[in-house]
């Protein structure tokens, strides 16, 4: 029995009705030829012609003894006529349907010198010349037993009779010398050259999942999440003029404000979205856009606003990272809303509150509470690690699950290089879309000797403020809170890692790959690499056991 490619033919090759002849060919080679032979099924081929166009076609079988040689066969099935005056072939099916069809014998000639081309490309391919032979297989029909089958030699083809009682005869022939041993310049591909064969039009292939896409994976993941996750809290709060919102990095803070001013506006209510950040607030209205009574703006410029307008109001007034605001600053928030008919909505992080607690504010605002639970940002492993600097109120990850955060750890002096250079590799080697990464540092001086390391290297960089199309966003960790990225490389320092904000911070921007570069030993941050690290190994080990 001959080695056959594919070993068994694939269901809907055998359930094709159009396959019907091929698929007795590949029975008939399969039985009729011992395991010398290879027989490789339905092995397509593109090149590019003599004018530069490409040209593509598909060697039905290609049939290979080490010694005797190769043949490729093009197999046509039903009654096969051939027009001379109108130089055409034809093919009538069991249904009496006729149908034109190219030239068998041509189409086995052309499938071969292609074939030829790629096989000679490999280092394995003998240096001498290899025989490679071409003919046509008719199972259905015999042509004539003397005489030219069309405008070909009949000794190219196989009719019914010769198929059926003597196919590995006919191959034979095909493949032998037409001339003495002693002047014969050809031979069979050899060992090498059969694997040679394999290689080309056998070898096996794995498609690696790029970075890229895995990040786009897990993020489409995310976002389908977040859809529904949030619409209980929006419909919820509509029943209440004051609310805080509470919940942790990744639970969707924002993007609840946002769909909240988007509902008001269209209800034509006026509405005020505020925060600290001027990251924040520039992000917030590029999501939103322009809206008709939409009002976006950090604290300090509300502030100089009233100087000029200090009869200003809006109906709806939004704060984002309320945790952050500055107790006497309330007064000021509180003279923006409409005390008749203002609405108050305050989005707050119990593991970032500087000020005061969430029992605090509500009873300052004399507010009710909304919990957000769900973290829909971070991939799970990501969560892990954001979990053991996380003080607040449970939240549970239900993303996907993602791969481990990575710590390169690096001397202070050698840290931001460092960074810089795993941004590189990402955006070269990983093609990462510069877009989708941030690089966070410390504080401004190593945002700047950042940009200027990567302008040196031809890489765009931008503030998160400005969010430049094109550019690697770098900021500072602080700068960046309220925002998130599918990939953040986090240059820290003493200061970073020994405060538990700012580290928090920092971790959870991640959506899908987090790398933390400096020195983390002894500090807050290493504790937390170190916990998380701990329940990773005792999560395999617990898995090890069940299985």
């Amino acid at each position: 029995m001959a080695v056959m490619w594919p070993a068994q033919l694939p269901v809907w090759v055998r359930q094709d009705p159009r396959r019907k002849a091929e698929r007795e060919v590949y029975e008939r080679l399969s039985a009729a030829l011992d395991n010398r032979w290879s027989v490789f099924y339905s092995r397509p081929w593109w090149g590019i012609n003599s004018r530069g166009g490409e040209i593509d076609g598909e060697a039905d079988f290609v049939v290979v003894h080490p010694e005797k040689g190769i043949l490729v066969i093009e197999v046509k099935g039903g009654a096969i006529l051939y027009d001379p005056v109108r130089d055409q072939w034809t093919s009538t099916d069991r249904n009496g349907v006729e149908h034109r069809i190219k030239d068998p014998v041509n189409q086995a000639m052309a499938s071969k010198h292609q074939l030829l081309k790629k096989f000679a490309q490999s280092p394995l391919w003998p240096r001498s010349r290899v025989r490679m032979r071409h003919g046509a297989v008719f199972p259905d029909g015999d042509p004539p037993s003397s005489g030219p089958v069309g405008p070909h030699d009949r000794r190219l083809v196989c009719g019914a009779t010769e198929f059926k009682y003597a196919l590995d005869k006919w191959i034979e022939s095909r493949l032998a010398s037409h001339v003495d041993a002693s002047r014969d310049n050809e031979s069979g591909p050899g060992v090498d050259g059969l694997m040679a064969i394999e290689a080309t039009i056998a070898a096996p292939v794995r498609l690696s999942v790029p970075l890229h896409r895995q990040v786009e994976v897990e993020m489409s993941m995310q976002d389908e999440l977040l859809t529904g996750a949030q619409l209980l809290v929006i419909s919820s709060v509509d029943g209440y003029s004051r609310v805080v919102i509470e919940g942790g990095a990744g639970t969707g803070k924002t993007i609840v404000g946002c769909e909240l001013a988007a509902r008001a506006a269209r209800t034509g209510k006026t509405i005020l979205f505020c925060c600290l950040s001027p990251a924040l607030a520039a992000h917030v209205s590029r999501r939103l856009g322009t809206i008709a009574g939409l009002s976006i703006m950090t604290l300090s410029a509300l502030a100089e606003r009233k100087k000029i307008a200090p009869d200003e109001i809006w109906d709806v007034v939004l704060i984002d990272e309320g945790q952050d605001v500055d107790w006497g600053q309330w007064d000021l928030i509180e003279s923006s809303l409409n005390p008749v008919h203002g609405y108050l909505r305050v989005f707050f992080d119990s593991n970032q509150a500087v000020y005061r607690s969430r029992d605090d504010l509500e009873t300052r605002l004399q507010a009710r509470s909304f919990p957000l639970r769900l973290n829909l940002r971070n991939t799970r492993k990501i969560a892990l690690l954001t979990e053991k600097l996380y003080k607040g109120p449970l939240i549970q990850c239900v993303g996907p699950e993602g791969d481990m955060p990575v710590l390169l750890e690096s001397p202070p002096t050698e840290a931001l290089h460092c960074g810089v250079e795993t941004v590189l590799t990402m955006v070269h080697e990983f093609l990462m879309l510069p877009t989708d990464i941030v690089l966070l540092v410390a504080d401004e001086e190593r945002a700047i000797k950042a940009a200027e390391l990567l302008k040196l290297r031809k890489m765009k960089s931008t503030r998160a403020v400005l969010q430049e199309p094109g550019a690697i966003v770098v900021d500072t960790v602080a700068g960046f809170k309220g925002l998130e990225a599918a990939v953040v490389v986090m240059v820290v320092d003493h200061a970073v890692t020994s405060n538990q904000e700012l580290s928090y911070v920092g971790v959870s921007r991640s959506r899908s790959r987090l790398v933390v570069v400096g020195n983390v030993q002894k500090s807050i941050l290493g504790k937390a690499f170190d916990s998380f690290s701990s329940t990773e190994e005792d999560a395999a080990s617990q898995g090890q056991s069940m299985s």
